[in-house]
C-alpha cells in the first residue's frame, strides 16, 4: 500500500537518513554536550514522541531540535528550557546545560591559548618574575569556572529542603493545582540536582526523601488536573527516590495515595493492589496514624468490591488505631489525618455498602470537623453526601449540593473533581432525575456561574 503523503512528510522530518535505518544512538560518555544530547533524546523517547511533535511543544524546528540529539550543535538556554518543560524533565536537562556551557567555555579558552603567540619576556619582565610577591594576570575564566561548582549541602540546607516540601503541601488548600505544579516541579527538580552530588549517607537519604514526597506530591497535582501519563511518571520518580531514601515507611504512604488514584481511575480491584502492597512491606515503626490511614483505605476499596464484613472490620480497626494512637504521634510525612478524614472515608464506604443513612451522618461529621479553608475536600465530601441524599430520596438537596461541589471544583481547576460531579450527574440521570442532570450541564455550559440558594 502506498503511503500517504502525511507519512511520506513525517518520514522525512525525521531525518535525511534512509527510511528505516535507525537513528545512531549518541555516546553521553564523550563529553558534556553528547550526555545532554543523549538524555534529550531518551527523554523525548520516554514520552513516544517524534522531533515534529517535541518541535509543535517547543516551537523550534525538528531540523534544530535533532541537530542538537546529535550533538552538531551547542543549544542555547532558551531550547534547553522549552525541551525541560515540554518533556517535564524537572530541571534535569537545565541542570545539565550548565556542564555544557562550562565545557565549551574551556574549549573557548583553549582555542585563544593556542592562537596565542608566544609571549617573550623582557629583561625586566623575567627579572620581575623572581621578584618576592610577584603575582601574574588572574585567569578570570577559570575563576568564573570556579564559582559554578557544586554547592556543599549542609544539614541546615537540607532542613530548609524539607521544610519547602511540607510548605508546598499546605499551599495546596489555597492554590489550583496547576499553579501548584510550576513551584513542585522547580523544587523537585533541585532536590534531583542534590543527589547527582557527593552527599553523606545521611544526607543523601534526606535529601532523597524530600524529593520522594515532592514527585508523590506532583503525581497527585497531575491525576488532579486529569494526566494519568504524568501521575504515572511522577509515581516511578517517586518510588526510584524512595528506594533511595531506604524508607519504607514513606514508601508505603505513596503506595496508599497510588491506591487512592487507583481507584477513581482504574477501580477498587487495582486500588487493594496498591493498599494490600502498602499493608504489607510497612515497618513495625509506622505509626498508628499513618496505619489507620491505610486501614480506612483499604475499608473503602474492600466495599466497593462487594466485601462488606471485611471492609467493615478494617473500619473498626482503622477507628481504634486512630483512638489509641498516642498524642503527637506521627510519621514526618504523614499529613494531619484524624476523626473528620476518618469519617469521609467512612461515609464512602457505607455509601459502597448500599448504607445510605449511616453514609449520610459520617459525611455530615467529616464536614463539620473540616477546617474551613480545606474547600477542595469539603467540596469532595459534599459530593459523597448528595448521593448518600439521593439514595435516601432528596432529591433537591442532593442536587443543590451537587451544584456547589461544581462551583468548588471548576474555581480550583481540578478536573478530578469535576469527574466526581459528573458522577453525581450521571446518578441523577440513572435514577429517571433528568430535570437535575440537565440542570448541572446547563451550570457547567454557562461557566458553573454562582449558586443559588
Amino acid at each position: 500500500m502506498a503511503k500517504s503523503a502525511d507519512s511520506r512528510r513525517s518520514s522525512a522530518q525525521e531525518g535525511a537518513r534512509r527510511p528505516g535505518r535507525p537513528v545512531k544512538p549518541q555516546d553521553g560518555s564523550k563529553s558534556a554536550l553528547a550526555a545532554l544530547s543523549a538524555q534529550l533524546r531518551e527523554l523525548r523517547l520516554e514520552r513516544a514522541l517524534t522531533l515534529q511533535n517535541l518541535a509543535e511543544l517547543t516551537d523550534y524546528s525538528w531540523q534544530h531540535l535533532g541537530a542538537i540529539e546529535r550533538g552538531q550543535v551547542v543549544p542555547s538556554e532558551n531550547v534547553i528550557a522549552a525541551c525541560d518543560a515540554s518533556l517535564l524533565a524537572n530541571g534535569k536537562l537545565i541542570t545539565m546545560l550548565a556542564a555544557v556551557v562550562r565545557e565549551q567555555a574551556h574549549v573557548r579558552h583553549q582555542n585563544a591559548a593556542a592562537r596565542r603567540p608566544t609571549r617573550r619576556l623582557s629583561a625586566a619582565q623575567a627579572g620581575a618574575e623572581q621578584t618576592p610577591g610577584y603575582a601574574p594576570d588572574l585567569d578570570w575564566e577559570r575563576l568564573a569556572d570556579v564559582s559554578r561548582r557544586p554547592s556543599r549541602i549542609t544539614t541546615a540546607i537540607v532542613e530548609d529542603l524539607e521544610l519547602i516540601t511540607d510548605r508546598q503541601r499546605r499551599l495546596y488548600h489555597h492554590l489550583s493545582s496547576a499553579e501548584m505544579l510550576a513551584c513542585v516541579h522547580g523544587h523537585l527538580g533541585v532536590l534531583t540536582t542534590f543527589l547527582g552530588y557527593h552527599q553523606s549517607a545521611g544526607l543523601r537519604h534526606r535529601i532523597a526523601a524530600a524529593a520522594a514526597e515532592a514527585a508523590g506530591f506532583a503525581a497527585w497535582l497531575w491525576f488532579d488536573l486529569g494526566d494519568a501519563f504524568q501521575a504515572d511518571q511522577s509515581y516511578r520518580h517517586a518510588h526510584a527516590a524512595v528506594a533511595e531514601a531506604t524508607d519504607r515507611g514513606l514508601s508505603a504512604y505513596i503506595k496508599g495515595y497510588q491506591g487512592i488514584v487507583s481507584a477513581q481511575r482504574t477501580g477498587p480491584d487495582a486500588a487493594l493492589v496498591h493498599l494490600d502492597e502498602a499493608c504489607a512491606t510497612a515497618p513495625r515503626s509506622l505509626s498508628k496514624i499513618t496505619r489507620a490511614w491505610l486501614a480506612v483505605l483499604t475499608a473503602e476499596a474492600l466495599a466497593h468490591t462487594g466485601q462488606r464484613t471485611a471492609a467493615l472490620a478494617a473500619i473498626n480497626r482503622s477507628r481504634a488505631l486512630l483512638d489509641s494512637a498516642p498524642v503527637g504521634e506521627s510519621d514526618p510525612w504523614m499529613f494531619d489525618f484524624n476523626s473528620g478524614r476518618l469519617a469521609a472515608h467512612t461515609g464512602y464506604s457505607y455509601l459502597a455498602l448500599n448504607q445510605p443513612e449511616r453514609a449520610v451522618d459520617a459525611f455530615e461529621e467529616a464536614l463539620r470537623l473540616l477546617p474551613p479553608s480545606c474547600d477542595r475536600r469539603a467540596a469532595t465530601i459534599t459530593v459523597g453526601l448528595a448521593h448518600a441524599r439521593l439514595a435516601s430520596g432528596e432529591l433537591e438537596e442532593a442536587q443543590r449540593m451537587a451544584a456547589a461541589a461544581l462551583v468548588v471544583f471548576a474555581e480550583r481547576g481540578s478536573v478530578a473533581g469535576l469527574h466526581q460531579v459528573r458522577g453525581i450527574r450521571n446518578a441523577f440521570r440513572a435514577a429517571g432525575h433528568h430535570a437535575a442532570a440537565s440542570a448541572l450541564d446547563e451550570q457547567a455550559r454557562a461557566g458553573w456561574g454562582a449558586v443559588s440558594g
